[in-house]
């Protein structure tokens, strides 16, 4: 055998005429037809792995706390000894030339226990008037980025998208509170 297993070339010569023709079947001969397998449901979707829910929100933990991200957002966990990784804080640093520009907003985003599969709850802390924003401070679900939630999208994604919704000709002129919204609860 050569080098990857092939066999050896057949020499060439009188003796390769003389090989036995192979044989056809012939066209009255009935064949055996092996039929096609049909493809899954699924036969168009990716094997990509699904990684667990506290595998993805660590990567993301460690990706917010090492500083892998842009220079205008972060992120991380609101309580340290939080084992089930469901409460986060985000902090969006205000877009330059708009409203916005020279504040901090802070959010409160919630990971539920089917998150990524599911969008997160997300709620700014402080008074702001966004067209994506509940007067509550909540973030609508219906907005863009909740309402086509893929599991691909991380917190991450959510504060650039919102902070990208605030250079957005709809708000980055939007007169803003200088209140905090009312508590959720409260009287």
């Amino acid at each position: 055998m050569g080098c990857g297993g092939s066999q050896p070339a057949p020499a060439s010569g009188p003796a390769q005429a003389q090989a036995a023709p192979q044989a056809t079947p012939a066209p009255s001969q009935e064949q055996h037809v092996v039929p096609t397998p049909k493809p899954s449901p699924q036969a168009g979707k990716s094997d990509a792995v699904v990684v667990p829910r506290s595998f993805r929100l660590l990567d993301e933990l460690e990706k917010g706390q090492k500083c892998e991200r842009a220079s205008h957002l972060s992120w991380g966990l609101a309580a340290d000894d939080d084992i089930t990784l469901t409460t986060w804080n985000g902090t969006i640093f205000g877009p330059i030339d708009t409203v916005f520009d020279n504040r901090i907003y802070s959010l409160v985003i919630v990971c539920g226990p089917d998150y990524p599969d599911v969008m997160p709850q997300v709620r700014f802390t402080a008074g702001i008037h966004m067209n994506c924003v509940e007067p509550d401070g909540r973030v609508k679900p219906t907005w863009g980025l909740l309402a086509s939630w893929r599991r691909e999208y991380t917190i991450e994604t959510i504060l650039d998208n919102l902070r990208r919704e605030m250079c957005s000709p709809q708000n980055r002129r939007l007169a803003q509170p200088s209140t905090a919204p009312p508590v959720p609860g409260g009287s």
